[in-house]
C-alpha cells in the first residue's frame, strides 16, 4: 500500500513536460519517501498545475477542507508543493521535481538526499531532462558587456527581471549544498539564488530564501560576475522568478551542457564572444573563466560553437581584447512566451501531451 501512494505521484510527476522519470533501481520512489509522508504523497497526487483554493481543493477530492488547509499549509512550508496568499486567500498548486521540488529542499538536504539525487540523475533524470527542446533554462550575459547600440529585451535583461519583481530573496545554491555534502566543496561563493515574487513581501513568510532589498539583489549579481558565476535563469519572455548564479563544477545544467552538448543542456543567450586578435596577449583570462570551453588561447584566443553569450570572458579581458556582439539570426533561438508555452513546447517535444487532460 505504501509503495503505491509514492508510485502513483511519481506517476503524476512523469505526466508534467519537465519530467521525473522511473528508476531501475527505484531510487525515484526513495527520494519521494525521504521527502513526503504517505498522507502528503496522496495529497499532492490530488494537485493541479493550475492554482487553486484549498475549499476548491477539498470540494474536488472529497477532503475536509480544514484538515487540508493545515496539512497544505505545512507541505508548502516543506518546500513539496507551490503556495502563495494573495489578498488573505491562500493559494496552491502543484510542482515539478525541476525546477521546483527538489530546489525546494534546500533546507532538509542531508547528505542520504544528496546521494539519491546523484545517483539518480547519473541513472536516468539527467538524460531525459537535457535531451529535451526547449531547454528549461537560458543564458542572461553581463549587462555592462552588451554593446550600447543594441536593442536589450527585457528577458536578457538582469535590471528588468530584478526591477519588475515586487520581492527580493537570495539563498545558498542547492547544487553547491549537494556537492559539499558529497565531499566535492565548492570554492565560489555559495549564497547566490535570486529568487522574485511579484507579490510583496511573499518571502517574509517563505519556506524558502532570506527576504533582501532590490539593491541588495543588484548586490547579490554583482559579486558573481565578479566571481566568475554565469547567469541563468527560465527561459522565457515573462514571468521569471529567479536567477541562478552558477559554475560548471556543481551545477547540473553548465555540467551537461560540457558533457551533452550545449544547446541541449541550456538556451544561449542572443549574444556571442569575438575577439580582437591584434589587440589579445594571450593572457588566458578568458579561458579560465569560461565554464563551457567556449574560448581556447592558443597564439590567441579564439571563440568556437560552445560558446553561450554569459560574457564573463569580457570583464577580465586586460586589453578588451573581447567583446561580445549579437547573434546571427539563424543563431538566436526561439523563446518561449511565459511558462505555459515552455510546458506546451516542452510536452510536445518530450511526449508528456497528456498533463493537458490530467493535470489542468
Amino acid at each position: 500500500m505504501a509503495n503505491s501512494v509514492f508510485e502513483r505521484l511519481q506517476d503524476v510527476l512523469d505526466t508534467i513536460p519537465n519530467g521525473f522519470p522511473k528508476s531501475r533501481e527505484g531510487l525515484d520512489i526513495q527520494i519521494l519517501k525521504k521527502i513526503f509522508t504517505e498522507e502528503e504523497a496522496s495529497i499532492a497526487s490530488d494537485l493541479k498545475m493550475n492554482w487553486e483554493t484549498p475549499e476548491t481543493i477539498a470540494a474536488r477530492t472529497g477532503r475536509d477542507k480544514d484538515i487540508l488547509k493545515e496539512k497544505l499549509r505545512k507541505m508548502h512550508q516543506r518546500g513539496e508543493i507551490f503556495g502563495a496568499k494573495i489578498n488573505e486567500v491562500e493559494i496552491y498548486k502543484l510542482m515539478p521535481y525541476v525546477y521546483g521540488i527538489y530546489e525546494f529542499q534546500i533546507k532538509r538536504m542531508d547528505r542520504e538526499f544528496a546521494e539519491l539525487n546523484e545517483r539518480y540523475s547519473k541513472e536516468v533524470f539527467a538524460k531525459d531532462f537535457f535531451s529535451q527542446n526547449p531547454p528549461m533554462m537560458k543564458v542572461i550575459p553581463i549587462e555592462k558587456t552588451i554593446p550600447s547600440h543594441s536593442v536589450v529585451k527585457t528577458y536578457e535583461s538582469v535590471k528588468e527581471i530584478i526591477t519588475n519583481a515586487k520581492d527580493w530573496a537570495v539563498d545558498e545554491c542547492i547544487c553547491k549544498k549537494e556537492k559539499g555534502l558529497l565531499g566535492h566543496e565548492c570554492s565560489f561563493p555559495k549564497e547566490v539564488c535570486l529568487g522574485f515574487a511579484p507579490i510583496e513581501d511573499y518571502f517574509k513568510t517563505s519556506n524558502w530564501g532570506k527576504q533582501i532589498s532590490r539593491d541588495e539583489a543588484y548586490a547579490v549579481l554583482d559579486m558573481s560576475e565578479k566571481a566568475g558565476l554565469v547567469h541563468l535563469t527560465s527561459n522565457i519572455q515573462k514571468g521569471h522568478i529567479y536567477i541562478c548564479n552558477c559554475c560548471s563544477c556543481c551545477c547540473g545544467v553548465l555540467r551537461a551542457a560540457n558533457l551533452m552538448g550545449v544547446k541541449q543542456s541550456v538556451a544561449h543567450s542572443d549574444y556571442v564572444a569575438v575577439v580582437d586578435v591584434d589587440k589579445c596577449i594571450a593572457c588566458g583570462n578568458c579561458e579560465e573563466r569560461c565554464h563551457v570551453d567556449g574560448i581556447k588561447v592558443g597564439t590567441y584566443a579564439e571563440v568556437n560553437e560552445k560558446c553561450i553569450g554569459c560574457s564573463l570572458c569580457v570583464t577580465t579581458c586586460p586589453e578588451e581584447a573581447v567583446t561580445i556582439q549579437l547573434r546571427d539570426d539563424n543563431d538566436i533561438l526561439e523563446v518561449p512566451a511565459n511558462e505555459k508555452d515552455w510546458i506546451k513546447k516542452r510536452g510536445i517535444s518530450s511526449g508528456r501531451t497528456s498533463y493537458k487532460e490530467k493535470l489542468l
